[in-house]
């Protein structure tokens, strides 16, 4: 699943790092946590990271559980900075993903070859912190 995710994120233009020991920039930073999937893209006056959790069988107790809210991101001067968070489960999963999570994450359902569908978070901004 983590190399089907990855793939979509590579199309996006994402550099994406797979289980950071650490986070590898000093410009972002998070405390207790390590994401399945870390992306960064840099664009023209933009800066986003993304971090991904793949979960073969989505428990909404464990990803509450997860240090996600630790993460720091400082983005260049004069650049706007974002953070998306994609929770990645597997097809025939949905139904154990509470959709309340998408106030702040992306949900993708991922199929055999490809992230079938993607149901983007809720908020004005889906890139906001």
């Amino acid at each position: 699943m983590k190399s089907i995710v990855r793939g979509e994120l590579e199309r996006e233009r994402f550099a994406v790092v797979e289980e950071p020991a650490s986070p590898p920039r000093e410009k972002v930073s998070w405390s207790s946590y390590r994401p399945d999937l870390l992306g960064y893209r840099s664009e023209s006056d933009a800066e986003e990271i993304v971090l991904v959790e793949c979960e073969t069988r989505p428990n909404m107790k464990r990803l509450a559980a997860k240090n996600f809210s630790s993460v720091w991101f400082q983005p260049y001067l004069f650049r706007r900075g974002s953070v998306r968070r994609i929770l990645a489960v597997p097809q025939g999963k949905l139904g154990s993903v509470d959709m309340k999570i998408r106030d702040r994450w992306d949900v993708w359902v991922v199929g055999g070859k490809s992230a079938m569908e993607k149901f983007p978070a809720f908020t004005q901004n889906p890139r906001a912190p």
